[in-house]
């Protein structure tokens, strides 16, 4: 049984101290360039055990080239600098010479399950090891291969416990190896047994052991008879996977076992099918002489019998356990643990434990994701009904649920099956009233935990819609914010991901747009420099080819659009990407696609706004004049086609540079497009600072180009003042108006404009509520 994990919590220091020496080497040893090779540890440096363990087991988790591994661990070998006595080697890529490194450590624990470039070779090395209370050798069958005649002449006397599953050894080899080992108390021999060979070979430890896992083993007629004759076994597992070895329990097996081991704490039967018990008593004919109420004291005391058993509690007090399993009423009280994954637990309504790991019920089916987390098949049962469990009703424990799920997830991080199951299950649990369940610390991890999925295993379609939809129940990009530079970096990339049906490209091109919409300054720059321009103008560049005008493409444009808002760099990345030449084509490509050409001419408003990238936009005037007439979205196109034109004007006439159009036409088509506009349109737009604005208030020399300025003021004031006069306010904009209307030179529309904007300013401030203050 598996031991629970602990609740998510805020980083220890000791784990960011680990996690930062692990992937910057360089702070404590020398090393070897180009690759970093580790060569010794720095000589002031000292590395306790309860570092040094650490630090090794999330080694492993990096799953480092061999040769890499290898020399890492020849580095903590050193004893006069690195103490290391619980070593955790599973699923690593060491090889024979990190065993032999390992063996100038006197240690204590070693795991080195599922080591498969280890071979019978290193087992001198392994075994000089006489200090070993626990070893774990599972899985690694090139390994024991070699285990043959001298086998017991290895000094294992030390050993309490062993795990040798998966393994291929006969009988005969198991006896060899366990004959010495007087001290082993727990022993693992998961689908060892596949012969049907007996159980004899244990007979020396029948006097000591407390633990034994016959897990998928082939267990002959005689081996259950066998196990009721270990006394002392507190632990027993023989539950199967492998549909080809289930036996069928009988009730007198059960009960014969449940007598012969008075210690049984923790029972797995999973997988094997349990003979049906009688829940409810059969009367036998009454005879005459039997009165009515000797009937009803024997039924009830027969219903007694099968039903429940008497043991004293904790507290001294006698108690009542209810069982149905007719085979288990003999338990001198509840199990800690009963495992019944895979049997029909809907008619078993009593169940004689305190942690039962099954699929009835939610509180069964986390703890089987806890217990089985290396079964990989009773995992995917447990992940797959928990899947079920959510979508049918709420649950009642999300926090337990999410370590749970994420534990699963970290472990099996290749297993695609594993990523699915779990991801979909977070899908839920990040939404709606879980929200408020879950810890700031969950949510990370659940970032955390979706971005490893997404950089693991990258070819399924399946995995990253999961992982892309979770991840839009986070608020972006807020909760991405610690991480940022990662996420981008993986939206950019799958955003560029096709799959057959489009959701894919969907769902992180959107997440994209929600990530520029809310960045500002230097992270906004940053977006732009890790891809994500390139990125949208390939988009595009796609639909085009495939004259497609789809959601995408409309996101794309959006998220330029975004990306540019007062960052120069930015919008001279789209130029250099031909930014401008993929405008007139999607202009040309898709003329009845209005909302398409709103967020391309707001792009393009951006750019204007910076003054050394007006030139290149002076070569597309004519085709902004055009769209000064544009209502095919109401005034956006137009409103922005102007905006364009009046940043370009107002870097004066001696910078216009082209024939035709003509710079006085030009300005004679804004005026007539400004005079159209209503000045209480409501707008489809968001301004983050008038600053841009707020310049062109200043350009005597082109009045047109005050007239657009002060008009968007106007009308943003107007259809939105609580929020815009408050902006024009903090940025200094009303001694600019001020200025504008007691200019003798501003003709009569900009001024009677301006006024009426420090109007709608000041009636704003009347109708804020007071602040009381109290003294």
């Amino acid at each position: 049984m598996a031991v629970s994990s602990p609740p998510l919590t805020a980083p220890k220091l000791l784990d960011l101290l680990i996690e930062y020496c692990i992937t910057h080497i360089e702070t404590f040893c020398t090393v070897v360039s180009p690759n970093k090779t580790p060569v010794t540890v720095f000589k002031d440096v000292f590395i306790p055990s309860n570092i040094a363990d650490l630090m090794v087991a999330r080694l492993c988790d990096q799953a480092l080239e061999r040769d890499k591994m290898d020399d890492l661990m020849s580095v903590f070998c050193n004893t006069d600098q690195v103490a290391l006595q619980r070593v955790n080697l599973n699923r690593s890529n060491i090889s024979n010479r990190t065993i032999a490194s390992l063996a100038r450590h006197k240690l204590f624990e070693l795991n080195i399950s599922n080591c498969r470039e280890l071979t019978v070779e290193c087992l001198p090395d392994l075994f000089k090891q006489t200090s070993l209370k626990v070893l774990d050798i599972s899985k690694n069958v090139l390994l024991l291969a070699g285990f043959g005649q001298d086998l017991c002449d290895f000094p294992l006397e030390n050993l309490r416990v062993l795990n040798i599953g998966f393994t291929e050894l006969s009988t005969d080899q198991l006896e060899r190896l366990l004959q010495p080992l007087v001290n082993l108390v727990s022993l693992d021999l998961s689908r060892v047994l596949l012969k049907g060979d007996d159980l004899t070979f244990l007979r020396p430890l029948s006097a000591q052991l407390r633990s034994l896992v016959l897990h998928d083993c082939n267990l002959v007629s005689s081996g259950p008879d066998f196990l009721c004759s270990l006394k002392e076994l507190r632990h027993l597992d023989i539950s199967v996977a492998d549909s080809n070895l289930p036996l069928k329990l009988t009730n007198n097996f059960l009960k014969t076992m449940v007598k012969s081991l008075p210690h049984l704490s923790s029972l797995d039967i999973s997988g094997h099918f349990i003979e049906a018990g009688k829940t409810t008593t059969h009367r036998e004919e009454t005879k005459d002489h039997i009165s009515l109420d000797e009937v009803e004291l024997k039924d009830k005391t027969d219903t007694m019998e099968n039903e429940d058993s008497v043991y004293q509690g904790a507290d001294g007090e006698t108690q009542r356990m209810k069982c149905s399993i007719e085979g288990l009423r003999g338990l001198s009280k509840p199990l800690e643990f009963l495992g019944l994954l895979g049997l029909d637990e809907s008619e078993l309504e009593h169940l004689p434990a305190i942690k039962v790991a099954g699929v009835f019920s939610e509180d069964q089916i986390l703890n089987t994701i806890e217990v089985y987390l290396k079964r990989r098949s009773y995992l995917l049962e447990g992940l797959n009904s928990f899947f079920e469990l959510l979508r049918a009703v709420e649950c009642v424990n999300p926090s337990r649920a999410v370590e749970l799920i994420l534990a699963a997830m970290r472990y099996c991080p290749r297993d695609n099956q594993v990523q699915v199951s779990g991801s979909a299950s977070l899908y839920h649990l990040t939404r709606g009233t879980y929200n408020d369940k879950l810890s700031i610390h969950h949510r990370q991890a659940i970032i955390t935990c979706l971005l490893d999925a997404i950089e693991t295993i990258t070819d399924s379609m399946t995995l990253l819609q999961n992982c892309g939809l979770t991840l839009l129940n986070f608020r972006i990009p807020d909760e991405f914010r610690w991480q940022f530079e990662r996420v981008v970096k993986n939206l950019v990339k799958l955003a560029q991901t096709e799959d057959p049906h489009g959701l894919l490209q969907r769902i992180y091109v959107h997440m994209c747009n929600s990530i520029v919409c809310h960045v500002e300054g230097e992270q906004k720059l940053l977006v732009g420099r890790l891809g994500i321009i390139k990125c949208m103008l390939s988009l595009i560049t796609d639909r085009l080819e495939r004259n497609r005008c789809d959601e995408v493409m409309e996101t794309a444009w959006s998220t330029l659009w975004n990306v540019t808002d007062e960052t120069a760099d930015n919008c001279q990345m789209f130029l250099d990407g031909k930014g401008m030449e993929l405008f007139i084509r999607c202009r040309e490509a898709f003329p009845d696609k209005p909302e398409l050409l709103r967020n391309m001419m707001g792009l393009i408003g951006n750019v204007a706004e910076v003054q050394r990238l007006r030139p290149h936009l002076m070569n597309y005037a004519s085709v902004f004049m055009e769209l000064l007439g544009d209502w095919s979205d109401g005034i956006e196109v137009s409103y922005n086609a102007a905006g364009t034109l009046a940043h370009i004007a107002a870097d004066g006439p001696s910078t216009w540079s082209i024939e035709h159009p003509q710079r006085c036409e030009v300005l004679q088509q804004m005026t007539t497009a400004i005079d159209s506009w209503e000045l209480n349109t409501q707008r489809n737009i968001n301004y983050r600072s008038f600053g841009p604005i707020l310049r062109l208030l200043l350009v005597e020399h082109t009045p047109v180009v005050q007239h657009w300025a002060v008009w968007a003021l106007a009308n943003l004031c107007t259809v939105s003042p609580s929020k815009y006069c408050k902006l024009l306010e903090k940025e200094e904009g009303l001694p600019l108006l001020k200025e504008v209307c007691n200019n003798p030179r501003t003709i009569p529309i900009v001024r009677r404009l301006a006024q009426q904007t420090l109007q709608l300013v000041e009636e704003n401030r009347e109708e804020q509520p007071c602040s009381v203050h109290v003294v």
